[in-house]
């Protein structure tokens, strides 16, 4: 039976009308039954029927130490999982998108496996104030507001044409126990510990007969706070779908005016991942060089990926790819005030905050790059080599953006740093330039096109060949969340800060997340790279104050002005234009002349 999604404004709770889209209740239940539903939830039909026994059992039944995930050697975790071999897919089950296929393939595919291709996953970071949150009232929350979604409780399975399948289970099917543990960090778990979560989790695999998610709160940390970590497969969503999962896990507002609280909120929300509309400040000629650019890119590049970027301390090296990974390193700068990172772009006309967080990122790899004496900078100065990113980019059309939800509707896009340039100013405007040639650009479109038939419909075993190197041809990943400005809680339990990063089969990955008014930049770099996360930690924010201190005289009312940044090949154009314009005037003159 065909899933049927649910109105907006028929869901009865302010949070979950965030959800909007295809995260339909399976079937054709009423908005009236799913509310029912939810507002009388048994815990005891969430697991196998027994969650019921659960609430009863003492916590210490299935509390593990601090550091207990990270002491277990991986070849021991994994004989403790079911085979991820048994994957014959139910002929019932919901086909995959191309994209989500991919992604999939790293959990089903016996090609994948064998040639260390990991899954991609999404780790949400949720902090709470209360030490000692209750893990069975957690559970109850997210079988709440989880078990409505299909892909939450689906299995992911191939079938012999290697199609991807997401097989829903029954509700009563899903062991919260199994998919939420419970750590006692016993007021030592600290950023070292979160690393080695960070790693396990990336290393561990997926159990064939559960849906491709789990968590672990971990109590007690040293900071005195807890950590609910949730890990979820890229196949189930992209960051605009996941992101709007996790809006629907928080509380409702408090509603202390009448309703108008929430509907603020979720005003703010639907607007969250709307297209910018700023004007790119291009010249006709500028304007036509990118548009005949993002062609090329959008076909060419796509069909015949163009080299690698120079092999540096931040990328792994070619040699070592297909080797297992050891684990992951991540680091995350202080948080910068959302007003001030404002201010600051206010003080460049025409700039936008997108346009500072990434020249930020360029300025900070050509610091980090300085410190650890990095033989790529001197090869990139002279123009010879370059240090790219790849982002992902929504394709959602603006009637899906209104109620779609998960899979992975989006298209990697590819930014080219200014590695080049002056000072953080300078970084800006080459920054924006090139976004604006972006905006102009018809390449995304091109590549979702090209992107959906290729990995739609090759082969298993051709993608695992070449999914690696093409995912490692640029420098680094970078994404870019918008989380809640608000104040924000979990079952009852005060939300202190947030975290969403992934973790890929790339070197470097960039995570950019607001949330309560301050932006943070998370960094989690391989470890077979030869560079160290702290220093491009360090370098972030030293790039952050340099920018704030070389705008603190500028006033916003007069703003800096763009310099001219024309490239020669659209200057050519305008000659040839003005040439051509110039002789046929000549031209017709002489004519009337005879």
């Amino acid at each position: 039976m065909e899933t049927v999604a649910l109105n907006e404004n028929e869901l009865p709770s302010a949070a979950r009308r965030r959800l909007s889209v295809v995260l339909a209740a399976d079937g054709e239940e009423s908005a009236a039954a799913l509310a029912l539903r939810r507002s009388t939830v048994s815990f005891a039909g969430v697991a196998h029927g027994h969650l019921e026994k659960i609430l009863q059992e003492e916590e210490g039944d299935d509390q593990e130490g601090p550091t207990s995930t990270s002491q277990q050697p991986q070849q021991q975790q994994q004989q403790q999982l079911p085979s991820r071999r048994d994957n014959r897919a139910s002929v019932v089950g919901r086909r995959a998108s191309a994209f989500s296929r991919v992604f999939a393939l790293s959990s089903t595919s016996e090609s994948f496996m064998e040639g260390n291709i990991r899954p991609t996953l999404i780790n949400a970071m949720i902090f709470l104030s209360d030490p000692k949150p209750d893990v069975n009232k957690i559970r109850q929350v997210l079988a709440d507001r989880l078990l409505c979604i299909p892909r939450f409780r689906s299995v992911v399975k191939m079938d012999d044409k290697s199609r991807v399948h997401f097989d829903p289970l029954p509700r009563d099917a899903v062991d919260f126990r199994q998919h939420i543990k419970l750590v006692d960090g016993r007021g030592k778990y600290g950023e070292e510990d979160i690393e080695a979560l960070v790693t396990d989790s990336f290393l561990t695999d997926w159990p064939s007969d559960r849906p491709l998610w789990r968590g672990t709160l971990v109590t007690n940390l040293a900071d005195g706070r807890s950590l609910l970590f949730i890990v979820i497969d890229h196949a189930i969503g992209d960051g605009v779908g996941l992101l709007a999962v996790l809006l629907s896990l928080f509380d409702d507002p408090a509603d202390t005016d009448g309703g108008a609280a929430a509907d603020k909120s979720e005003t703010k929300t639907e607007k969250l991942q709307q297209k910018r509309k700023t004007t790119p400040s291009l010249r006709w000629s500028h304007r036509i060089v990118a548009f005949l650019g993002g062609m090329y890119d959008g076909i060419i590049n796509t069909l015949v990926p163009p080299p690698c970027d120079n092999p540096s301390s931040i990328t792994i090296p070619k040699e070592q790819l297909e080797y297992p990974c050891p684990g992951k390193t991540l680091a995350q700068t202080r948080g910068f005030p959302i007003d001030e990172v404002k201010s600051m772009k206010n003080k460049l006309a025409g700039a936008t905050v997108n346009d500072i967080i990434l020249a930020l990122i360029a300025v900070a790899v050509r610091k980090s790059f300085e410190k650890t004496g990095d033989e790529a900078l001197d090869v990139i100065l002279k123009g010879k080599g370059k240090v790219r990113a790849d982002f992902p980019v929504n394709m959602r059309t603006g009637k899906a953006e209104g109620g779609a939800g998960l899979g992975n509707e989006f298209v990697l896009g590819t930014f080219r740093f200014p590695i080049k340039h002056s000072d953080p100013i300078d970084a800006v405007w080459q920054c924006k330039s090139r976004v604006d040639e972006i905006k102009v650009s018809p390449a995304f479109h091109l590549k979702k096109v090209l992107s959906d038939a290729i990995f739609g419909n090759a082969p298993d075993t051709v993608l695992s060949a070449k999914i690696l190197h093409a995912m490692n041809q640029s420098t680094c990943m970078v994404s870019n969340v918008i989380g809640p400005s608000q104040e924000a809680a979990l079952g009852g339990y005060d939300i202190s800060d947030l975290n969403f990063t992934t973790a890929y089969v790339g070197g470097l990955y960039f995570g950019v997340l607001t949330f309560k008014g301050n932006l943070r930049i998370s960094a989690i770099l391989d470890k077979r790279c030869s560079g160290d996360v702290e220093v491009i930690r360090d370098s972030l924010e030293e790039a952050y104050d340099d920018l704030r201190d070389a705008l603190k005289d500028v006033d916003e009312d007069c703003p800096l002005r763009q310099p001219d940044m024309t490239p020669l090949t659209a200057r050519l154009l305008e000659a040839v234009v003005y040439i051509a314009a110039v002789a046929l005037s000549v031209l017709v003159a002489m004519e009337f002349q005879k």
